[in-house]
């Protein structure tokens, strides 16, 4: 089973993927047809920036929210499907101080694990300061950034934003 990201990039067992890209990029990923011929786990922090995005019929997901880290690593132990998804919460990782930091290193361990049986993805909308330690155990990474053209800086307005009737022409004649 292989799941195509980009040319050159692909999803497949024995592999543990991190991916950072915009929301619907993983989208378009969660939609082909592979992904329902398998069992799929999707883990998920306080809120997901992609569950409610998917359609009606979209693809057949487990779907569990992990609210600490804690829960995220005994949800990894306790997985036995084929993908398994999780989406970087950076707000159950921020709270991590101190010893507690050992635990984002063990969840980057048991994503490496579970990639000898299962296809593994890490997805993130972006690059945050605790996705780093995850991204270490990675055997793949793909960035991948919005195609839209850049919005073009404003420029300053030579006449004032708001102007009153006399000064735009509308005086009062006598």
């Amino acid at each position: 089973m292989r799941l195509a990201l980009e040319p050159g990039a692909t999803l497949e067992p024995g592999r543990y993927t991190a991916l950072i890209a915009p929301p619907g990029f993983l989208l378009d990923l969660l939609m082909q047809p592979e992904v329902g011929r398998f069992t799929a786990l999707y883990l998920y922090g306080v809120s997901s920036r992609v569950l409610f995005r998917l359609p009606r019929r979209g693809p057949n997901l487990q779907v569990q929210s992990c609210m600490t880290v804690h829960q995220l690593l005994a949800s990894l132990q306790e997985a036995y499907q084929t993908i398994v998804i999780v989406e970087y919460d950076d707000g159950i990782f921020s709270a991590l101080e101190g010893d507690d930091r050992d635990v984002i290193f063990a969840v980057g361990r048991q994503l490496r694990e579970m990639a000898r049986s299962s296809t593994v993805l890490l997805y993130a909308p972006r690059a945050e300061r605790g996705l780093r330690a995850l991204l270490l155990s990675a055997d793949q990474i793909v960035w991948r950034y919005d195609e839209r053209a850049p919005v073009a800086a404003a420029r300053p307005r030579s006449r004032p934003v708001q102007r009153t009737l006399a000064e735009a022409g509308w005086g009062a004649s006598s």
